[in-house]
């Protein structure tokens, strides 16, 4: 995004002084409130499509496999967790889901104690040395939401000197 400013006469000057006096009346809770709405929508909307930030699918679940459902959609508990919270200086999405992190960044579970892990799966049990969870990364922004994010803030900027 690329601004220019040329002032030429005292009449200019007024009304750059003007425009200057109104962004500074430019609410940057409110801008930063609107961004963290985009972007809880565009994260939930991942959900929904089953992919991350950069639009890479998510390898599937065994529930999703077996059910046919779709993967980290059995509920929507951690979907509709996604919020955002904004203040003067900042917008952070995330979600308090305790779940989330092993979603996010992925997980491998080794056995410390014993040999095996030991669990049990469709009624049977099962020993493995290690268990992975893999990443499925919701939380992020993509491309599309650094267009929309430019697309926001000029539009704000442009309402504020008009």
């Amino acid at each position: 995004m690329a601004a220019t400013l040329r002032i030429d006469k005292e009449g200019d000057w007024k009304r750059f002084e003007r425009a200057l006096h109104r962004l500074g009346r430019l609410s940057f809770l409110g801008l930063h409130q609107e961004v963290g709405e985009a972007l809880v929508t565009s994260t939930r909307l991942r959900f929904r499509h089953g992919v991350d930030p950069e639009g890479n699918r998510w390898p599937p679940s065994r529930r999703a496999q077996s059910e046919g459902g779709q993967t980290l959609r059995d509920t929507g508990l951690l979907a509709n967790s996604i919020h955002y919270q904004a203040g003067g200086r900042h917008v952070e999405v995330g979600t308090n889901d305790k779940r989330a992190r092993v979603h996010q960044e992925g997980l491998e579970i080794r056995a410390k104690r014993a040999r095996y892990l030991r669990f049990k799966v469709d009624g049977g049990w099962v020993q493995l040395k290690s268990v992975k969870m893999p990443r499925r990364a919701f939380l992020g922004i993509s491309e599309d939401d650094q267009r929309e994010i430019q697309e926001i803030v000029q539009q704000r900027i442009e309402e504020a000197l008009s």
